[in-house]
């Protein structure tokens, strides 16, 4: 690609064309940009540091890079985007399993319902299963409904009404209800579904935000009813917010990482 440094945007081209590379392949090293890009290693290096200050790429194992989470803000929805996710994500699902013994979800919105993109089964006989590729309607469950309380309610009420099924008319018919616990989940900080999706279930979650406050997945652990004390809801719920802001802070997606 011809650089027009005259102007002053061959940086730009320079960015662009790296962040193509980025799309194309799981991971890039110093000297791979380096030579496709056509500039010094020493400018590569720098360029892949300013797209991770950016969130658009980020450190992995032998000094290579891999698509950061700026990649999902922009391509939300998309198979990629739930890759990404997974990635970055994912690894959160073993840790929060290991502390709290229960099965845990990743979890992201789909219209007016929640898509379970990963789930780390806990070690035990009697359990919560996998619900890994699954949708549930989202106000019945407590990711939903966090995912959900960041959207004002002229948004909610948009969003349930551009669709034509028995979900979005369950809500319309009863809107206030609705927002009634969405603004319950605001207060508290976390979502919490008590055998509202399935029959003696019960789970708690926690969203994952930009430094701006915008939503783009979210925490969840289930468990049999059996196992949860409702005195112990609040003390989960804040354990699933503090794995939450550790992984926004990791990510640099936390207003304390990016000040």
């Amino acid at each position: 690609m011809q650089k027009i440094s005259k102007y002053g945007i061959g940086s730009v081209e320079n960015a662009l064309e790296l962040l193509l590379m980025l799309s194309r392949n799981e991971s890039v090293g110093v000297s791979e940009v380096a030579e496709a890009v056509g500039i010094a290693p020493s400018s590569a290096h720098r360029l892949l540091k300013t797209l991770c200050n950016c969130n658009f790429a980020v450190s992995a194992p032998h000094r290579r890079y891999t698509r950061g989470p700026a990649f999902f803000w922009l391509g939300e929805g998309s198979i990629q985007t739930h890759k990404t996710l997974r990635r970055l994500l994912g690894p959160y699902l073993e840790e929060i399993t290991r502390e709290l013994g229960e099965t845990s979800h990743l979890v992201v919105l789909e219209g007016c319902s929640i898509r379970f993109l990963k789930s780390v089964e806990a070690n035990r006989d009697f359990k919560v299963n996998s619900r890994a590729g699954r949708l549930y309607p989202a106000h019945r469950t407590s990711s939903g409904k966090v995912l959900l309380s960041n959207f004002t309610d002229s948004e909610l009420f948009d969003l349930y009404s551009s669709y034509n099924s028995a979900t979005s008319k369950e809500v319309l018919n009863n809107f206030d209800q609705f927002l009634k616990e969405l603004e319950k989940t605001r207060r508290q900080g976390f979502g919490l579904n008590l055998e509202e999706s399935e029959a003696g279930l019960v789970s708690v979650s926690a969203c994952v935000k930009t430094w701006t406050g915008r939503q783009i997945a979210a925490f969840s652990v289930s468990m049999p009813t059996v196992r949860l004390k409702l005195s112990h809801t609040e003390k989960i719920g804040k354990k699933m917010i503090e794995f939450a802001s550790r992984a926004e802070a990791a990510l640099g997606m936390s207003r304390s990482a990016v000040g």
